[in-house]
């Protein structure tokens, strides 16, 4: 047989349907890591406890921006990383093949890794979507493997990509190039007149003291590359958004830093998504439509979004070298 890599993207997922939205609240609050329940019947019902209250407001949420489009722009991904690392590859074998697996909706992991072995991978790369490290994503997307690949009796050869790559060449460069990009579109072109203000999904302060989640850590090692590339021409913050519940969670938030710069005179922000490698509600709708009327509301006057990643090519070369090291 002849020896074939297959690289598995793992992505948390969204609903691209109202149909899917509570399918996709479930799974999401079923995770062990999210809701901290460790006996099963229990977190089950908790989850689908939660899923139905909250289906009805999500869904508001989700029609604003006419659905998730994370599933089309992760397959866009895998679409265009197989065709970088067919170019590498140079014609030598079979060129490796890539498929996305999401955790919380179609197509689910299980559904990738049966169609790699359909395709004939003998070799396996995981790589989660997640530039940065936390138990809540990353550990996660690695153990629904694990346990995925016992239940369909499947022992390929198997390599994890590196538990982080923040500060991944092509992942930094990509940014760097979209906030120049954004930068254009603001009236004043000096850089020093723009605020980066970096937005990054919170955690529970609790489970990142409690599991020693280095993801706080990452995030400012991604800000820092990123500023150092551009130069650190630019005055820049950090804030954390996609606050849920009661308990304490990493801040400051986004929008208390928004209100912290129009105090300041600030007059052109510059919103970065620094977690995210694809638009989703957390971009479109939190970032563009909630946190732009906030803006608009403390009176700062110039008020942009960077693209989200997607299909730019620095970002797929970034993935192709990810593989590149690590499945060699």
């Amino acid at each position: 047989m002849s020896d074939r890599l297959g690289v598995l993207l793992v992505q948390l997922g969204g609903p691209a349907s109202r149909a899917e939205l509570r399918p996709f609240l479930y799974e999401l609050f079923v995770d062990p890591e999210i809701l901290g329940i460790k006996f099963a019947p229990l977190r089950k019902a908790v989850a689908w406890l939660i899923a139905t209250i909250r289906a009805p407001k999500s869904a508001e949420t989700y029609e604003r921006i006419n659905w998730s489009p994370i599933r089309r722009w992760s397959e866009t991904q895998a679409r265009l990383l197989e065709a970088e690392l067919a170019k590498r590859s140079g014609g030598a074998g079979p060129a490796p093949v890539v498929r996305v697996g999401m955790t919380c909706s179609f197509p689910f992991v299980e559904d990738a890794l049966l169609d790699l072995r359909k395709e004939g991978a003998t070799r396996l790369f995981v790589l989660p979507l997640y530039p940065q490290y936390s138990v809540t994503t990353t550990r996660g997307s690695f153990n629904r493997v694990t346990s995925a690949l016992a239940k369909m009796g499947w022992s390929p050869a198997r390599t994890n990509a590196p538990d982080a790559w923040y500060e991944e060449p092509g992942f930094v460069a990509a940014h760097a190039d979209i906030i120049r990009k954004a930068q254009g579109t603001l009236p004043d072109s000096d850089p020093a007149k723009t605020v980066i203000l970096y937005s990054a999904h919170s955690l529970p302060v609790k489970t990142v003291v409690s599991q020693k989640d280095p993801y706080p850590s990452h995030i400012e090692g991604t800000v820092a590359a990123i500023n150092a590339l551009l130069g650190n021409r630019f005055p820049s913050r950090l804030g954390y958004q996609s606050k849920v519940g009661p308990v304490e969670w990493l801040g400051p938030s986004t929008p208390d830093v928004l209100a912290e710069l129009a105090k300041a005179g600030a007059k052109q922000v510059l919103v970065v998504p620094v977690a995210f490698v694809s638009d989703h509600v957390e971009t479109l709708y939190e970032i563009r439509l909630l946190f732009g009327g906030e803006a608009a509301r403390l009176g700062i006057p110039h008020y942009a979004v960077a693209e989200g990643l997607n299909d730019h090519p620095e970002f797929i070369r970034g993935l192709a070298d990810v593989v590149g090291k690590a499945a060699a």
